[in-house]
């Protein structure tokens, strides 16, 4: 409300402080959430409700989300869904637009110039052999973000999916963020039986991929044993 000035009292210097405030304000609002979302996974206390999700509303959502993000950067930004995907998918919607909405954001920080991208479509047996619900059902959903950003090195592809981690603390401090959301990300993919994973190249930007099963019954009691890569 500061910031928005409506009585003109608040010199342009002032304004910007009230932003800032108020970013910094929901900055920690977010680290707040995401470490009571770590710790709620840590104890086995996140609950998981799985439910019909409408697909279509879901890539808008995310189309809607983020337009403005890469506009304000100059970036272009798609967002498809392929046609092979159901209409309806039956997965926890919350946990699984707060994992899309991680990668994406990720992606546009990191990225400065180029674009980001982000497709829905039906995963291959390829993308989920070996998991531990891949004999459970065949109908399985990938979400791919790929951007043209910074990239990460070969080694450091396993710290960034660890809580507070980020490449490297010249990373950390040019680019900002607490290393929690691609930590949350990994955790979420396997309450939901599936799996998240990182295909980057240093200098030549990342596709980050999420392979999650559709579950009408809810979770097996079979799954255990989930991974990321």
């Amino acid at each position: 409300m500061l910031a928005e000035d409506p009585d003109q009292i608040l010199t342009e210097e002032q304004k910007e402080f009230s932003k800032v405030i108020h970013s910094s304000g929901q900055d920690l609002l977010t680290l707040i959430n995401d470490i009571l979302d770590l710790s709620k996974v840590e104890v086995g206390k996140l609950e998981i409700s799985f439910e019909e999700v409408n697909m279509s509303e879901m890539s808008q959502r995310m189309k809607q989300h983020f337009t403005q993000v890469a506009k304000h950067k100059n970036l272009e930004f798609t967002v498809r869904s392929s046609e092979e995907v159901p209409p309806v998918f039956n997965t926890d919607e919350q946990r699984l637009q707060q994992i899309v909405k991680n990668l994406l954001s990720n992606a546009f920080k990191f990225t400065e110039e180029g674009s980001v991208a982000v497709t829905f479509e039906k995963a291959s047996k390829g993308d989920f052999f070996g998991l531990p619900l891949s004999s459970y059902t065949e109908d399985w959903l990938k979400i791919t973000v790929v951007d043209t950003g910074i990239g990460i090195p070969a080694e450091k592809q396993q710290l960034i999916f660890e809580a507070f981690q980020q490449a490297d603390g010249a990373t950390m401090r040019k680019y900002g963020g607490t290393g929690l959301g691609l930590s949350i990300s990994k955790e979420f993919a396997q309450l939901l039986g599936g799996i998240c994973k990182v295909e980057s190249e240093e200098g030549k930007g990342s596709r980050f991929i999420l392979v999650i099963p559709n579950l009408p019954n809810g979770m097996p009691e079979i799954a255990s044993g989930f991974a990321c890569f």
